[in-house]
């Protein structure tokens, strides 16, 4: 493959990344919860699509564009997964010590996945929930890393940049949840107002928590994985410029 067109495939295979995690991602509890269908008919849908598209597009492009979207997707996916431990240190401590939450959100991720709503949770629902509900935090994760890579790469204090623009990304995170349908549908509403400021605040808080520490993993980790910003700019600018390698 020529040089001039790896940067286009690595583009386009982080964009199928990027629509892969956001197709297999919590946008599937949020659309359930807004009454577009139930949780496991859109998981088989779209999520299990776009689960596949995200491990599949890493090895396309290793193969012809580069090893970045690859390294992206794996820091991502495990950064991700330990942001969710911190999220869950403060939701759960919220939800069971300050009664800031009027439901358990795993609980429910898993009697919707189970299709079991009238039943109740019971050890499987609960298994399914927790594992649907860290697979999100990955998919989180994924998107962050392929979005922004290790940046700020080289630079003073830049461990403590990388944190704060995860924490930032949390933030985001945590304003899209408490806007979206499922705070309606545990009762709580629209930004917990129905429920009090302690649910908006500790759901700010775990989403804090969940992208300061994920931010800084792939920081720290990331530093041989550009942000795709930096992929653009090396789009060639038209026909007939730049060298062409044609190696395979």
């Amino acid at each position: 493959m020529t040089a001039r067109a790896r940067p286009l495939v690595d583009l386009l295979l982080s964009g199928v990344v990027l629509a892969g995690a956001t197709a297999a991602g919590s946008v599937l509890f949020a659309a359930a919860q807004g009454g577009y269908g139930t949780l496991p008919e859109l998981v088989l849908r779209y999520g299990i699509p776009g689960a596949v598209a995200v491990a599949l597009a890493p090895l396309l492009a290793l193969r012809v564009s580069g090893p970045r979207l690859g390294r992206a997707v794996l820091l991502g996916a495990v950064a991700g997964l330990a942001g969710t431990v911190v999220l869950e240190v403060f939701r759960e401590t919220g939800f069971r010590v300050f009664d800031s939450m009027p439901g358990d959100i795993a609980m429910l991720m898993g009697v919707l996945l189970r299709d079991q709503i009238m039943q109740g949770p019971d050890a499987a629902s609960n298994i399914a929930g927790w594992a649907y509900h860290f697979w999100n935090g990955a998919m989180f994760g994924v998107t962050y890393a392929v979005l922004v890579g290790g940046f700020p790469f080289r630079r003073r204090r830049g461990a403590l940049s990388g944190t704060l623009l995860g924490t930032g990304y949390g933030l985001a995170l945590g304003t899209g949840f408490l806007l979206s349908p499922v705070t309606k549908a545990v009762g709580a509403g629209v930004f917990g107002t129905d429920f009090g400021a302690r649910f908006a605040v500790t759901v700010y808080l775990a989403h804090a928590g969940f992208g300061a520490l994920m931010g800084w993993l792939v920081h720290r980790y990331g530093r041989r994985i550009e942000p795709l910003w930096t992929v653009a700019r090396t789009l060639p600018a038209g026909p007939g410029k730049g060298r062409v390698d044609t190696a395979a």
